[in-house]
């Protein structure tokens, strides 16, 4: 009897430590019991959802959005136009007009080109042809070409007479000489390249 007893205390100290409530137990308590106090006085009324924010309409949210790059995309356009532009009009009137001389070493001085001709030097000046290379592709290379043959048929005309394939193909002693000068817009040659179309 005295042994049913001892065990009876022992589970009842045991029982009290095993349904102590726990830290989260003591925690959850009273919001609990705020939950139950609040259905207890309006049993019909239940917590309030919190109501979904409307989204925008599509067209909305590309108004909103959409603007702000097509302007600066234009703002940087409208910038980079007048360098395109530059750019332009110096690849088109560069090296657009070609000075090519030839002569053979000796008896020709490339010096004297641009100078008066006098009795003196008319013998020693090269013979020159001037070549328009204007737009946007350069043709510079045919235009020489073309020049030197011209170039080489007026200078052996009189003087060095059957020298005329030498003198293309720089044989010999003779020479040629290329000068580039840029054509500004301004410029009529500029403009009849430009607007062939109108002539």
């Amino acid at each position: 009897m005295a042994d049913d007893q001892g065990s009876e205390q022992e589970d009842a100290q045991v029982r009290p430590d095993d349904a102590s409530p726990t830290s989260a137990d003591t925690d959850a308590a009273p919001a609990r019991d705020a939950k139950a106090d609040l259905q207890a006085e309006d049993p019909g009324r239940a917590e309030p959802e919190p109501e979904p924010e409307p989204e925008p309409a599509p067209e909305t949210k590309a108004a909103v959005t959409a603007p702000a790059p097509v302007r600066r995309r234009a703002s940087r356009l409208w910038w980079a136009l007048p360098i395109v532009m530059l750019v332009e009009f110096y690849v088109y009137g560069h090296n657009g007009r070609l000075e090519i001389c030839v002569g053979k070493e000796g008896d020709t001085d490339f010096s004297l080109v641009g100078q008066e001709r006098t009795d003196a030097n008319r013998w020693k000046f090269p013979r020159c042809e001037t070549r328009e290379n204007l737009g946007l592709r350069s043709q510079q290379e045919e235009r020489v070409k073309e020049g030197i043959e011209a170039a080489c048929r007026g200078a052996t005309i009189f003087r060095n007479q059957g020298e005329a394939k030498v003198c293309v193909a720089g044989e010999q002693g003779w020479q040629h000489r290329v000068d580039g000068s840029f054509v500004p817009p301004w410029d009529p040659a500029y403009y009849r390249h430009l607007f062939w179309f109108l002539q």
